[in-house]
């Protein structure tokens, strides 16, 4: 079982604490041991001294006859006697040649001291023995006591260390007792200072996962200024700076991607293994692939994996135009090379349906357009020839020339005049004069004018409105809207037609209706009517004086666009077509309200 660095320190620590606890036991027991043997081996030397000193005393006796040596073996037990009264011991005595002679307690066992009297007979020196007896300490100590010069016999002393072993005895109680304290304090003392330590590192392993997990905004509190204080605070920098740098990263990555949002390109990033590094949301709208994460992904589109598989393969610049999806997309391939780092690999996608369909348009604009010049030019140009060449003298033929060329000069300078008036609204400075006006009067005076054309085709405009309130506009470029308009319903009437013209008040805004009961116009004709170069009467055949530029209606929707308002067209083939025309009244744009509005009402 793997232990936790808390537990490892606190059974170091109990370890160690019994392991010193130990040697200082020891050392303690050792040194109080060796001092009581060391001072009784002293007191016993001295005894020895003052016995051998007594012994002499009591065998010196002038009115004796007898020999020192056999008054020592007859007063033998009277000696060890009073020797063990007088020092309080057990005393032995052995003669000369070590035969016992006497015991203090007259025990019958007398080999106590066999081995310590060989040795000192050997020695002839004072012999110590310790000894334990009945787990008791005991000193056997045999010493050689001598008179004028000669060994006499021997003294032996069986010295209890009861003293000693008392006083170890407590020791041993109060080690114990105080070695169980010190364990127990110990353990609390490292218990808690474990705590104390630990707990910091458990607050950084316990960050450290949540920074794992994306948290980024956490610190470790630790107000204690020491070298764990010291980790926490190069941690809670070090996390502040991961922090900052990860806000920046996003703040970068968020940037990237209102780059790449703001391109109109599709665009895919490939790494050297074909997984997508990134792409934006027009990849999606191209090719409906949600999320794509490799290159494989796009399983219907393998012009993107030969794209990728040429670059890999050293190519160094691709660009293909592909049909996919009812679009025209251009394909730009490149590789991405920097000193560093590995080859990765870009390619474009750029729609360029738009492009292409503008192309065609102005292709059919040039085409219709040059012919709409030729033709009135080869008729002036037939006449004038005519006229000059052949010196025509009859006045009806020269009228009708100069009619003619006049007819198509005006033509002429419609289809200029549309061109220009095209090309100034592609200028940031061309501006209109607006001023207040009323749309009733205006109408009434283009009705008025057109009703001439219309009497021409055998057509009748009927005009009705209710009281209007003023706009603000521009007289003669709201004049060229309905004209135009009005003309178009004509030329698309029938013999016998009516064109309804209505001006009415909704809410806010001045609402213009001109209805003609006409061939109408099919839906998808309807998306494109307003479109510039767009002609809907491109296949029909007409007389010589309806010619159109297909600008006219693109004409009209930027001029009702540049007064605020909308224009739009409901029609259904053959039930003719409806113009509708919105125009903001004057309070709306002056006050923005709605309330004015209604006063006026």
């Amino acid at each position: 079982m793997q232990l936790s660095y808390r537990n490892r320190m606190i059974i170091y620590n109990i370890v160690l604490f019994i392991f010193v606890f130990l040697i200082v036991v020891f050392c303690v027991f050792q040194g109080t041991s060796y001092y009581y043997i060391n001072q009784s081996k002293n007191n016993l030397l001295e005894m020895n001294q003052d016995v051998s000193l007594y012994i002499e005393q009591s065998l010196k006796n002038p009115e004796s006859p007898e020999s020192l040596e056999n008054r020592f073996v007859t007063d033998a037990l009277f000696l060890s006697k009073n020797i063990a009264n007088t020092e309080d011991t057990r005393a032995l005595l052995f003669d000369v040649k070590g035969k016992f002679l006497a015991d203090s307690d007259e025990l019958s066992d007398n080999s106590t001291l066999g081995a310590e009297l060989s040795l000192s007979q050997s020695q002839s020196k004072p012999v110590f023995t310790l000894k334990s007896i009945n787990n008791q300490s005991v000193i056997y100590f045999v010493s050689p006591f001598t008179i004028d010069n000669s060994i006499l016999g021997y003294i032996g002393f069986v010295y209890p260390l009861t003293e000693t072993d008392t006083f170890l005895h407590i020791v041993s109680i109060l080690f114990s007792i105080g070695g169980f304290l010190g364990l127990l304090i110990i353990i609390l003392v490292t218990v808690s200072f474990s705590w104390h330590f630990i707990q910091p590192i458990k607050d950084l392993t316990k960050i450290s996962g949540e920074i794992n997990n994306g948290n980024y905004n956490l610190t470790i509190h630790y107000k204690h200024m020491d070298e764990i204080g010291d980790l926490t605070q190069a941690f809670n920098g070090m996390i502040t700076n991961i922090n900052n740098v990860i806000l920046q990263l996003e703040s970068e990555r968020k940037r990237l991607a209102g780059v790449l949002a703001s391109i109109d390109d599709g665009l895919l990033a490939i790494d050297k293994n074909g997984n997508i590094i990134t792409s934006n949301s027009y990849i999606k709208t191209y090719f409906n692939v949600s999320n794509p994460k490799t290159i494989y992904d796009f399983e219907y589109q393998s012009f993107l994996r030969d794209i990728f598989d040429s670059l890999k393969n050293g190519k160094d610049h691709i660009i293909e135009e592909i049909d996919c999806n009812d679009r025209n997309l251009l394909l730009i391939g490149s590789p991405i090379r920097e000193k560093g780092f590995e080859e990765n690999y870009m390619i474009i996608i750029r729609n360029m349906t738009s492009a292409r369909h503008i192309q065609e348009e102005q292709r059919k604009f040039i085409s219709s357009v040059s012919h709409e010049l030729r033709t009135p030019l080869t008729t002036i140009i037939g006449y004038t020839d005519m006229l000059t060449r052949r010196k025509v003298d009859d006045p009806e033929i020269v009228n009708r020339s100069l009619n003619t060329i006049n007819r198509e000069g005006h033509r002429l300078l419609r289809l200029v005049d549309d061109l220009l008036t095209v090309n100034k609204f592609d200028k940031a400075e061309f501006d209109f004069k607006k001023t207040n006006l009323n749309l009733v009067l205006l109408l009434s005076d283009v009705v008025e004018q057109m009703q001439i054309k219309a009497s021409q085709s055998e057509v009748d405009i009927n005009y009705r409105s209710d009281e209007l309130p003023e706009v603000l506009g521009d007289y003669d470029r709201l004049q060229q809207v309905f004209i135009n308009i009005i003309h178009n319903a004509i030329k698309y009437s029938n013999s016998g037609d009516i064109i309804d013209v209505i001006s009415t008040l909704e809410r806010d805004h001045i609402v213009v209706s001109i209805r003609d009961y006409g061939p109408g116009i099919s839906e998808m004709e309807q998306k494109r009517i307003f479109n510039a170069f767009y002609r809907v009467e491109e296949d029909r055949s007409r007389g010589s004086d309806e010619g159109g530029s297909g600008l006219g209606l693109y004409i009209v929707k930027q001029i009702v666009e540049k007064h605020d308002g909308k224009i739009e067209i409901v029609s259904q083939v053959g039930e003719g077509t409806n113009i509708i025309v919105t125009i903001p009244i004057l309070s709306v744009l002056i006050y923005g309200g709605e309330a004015d509005a209604k006063a006026l009402k």
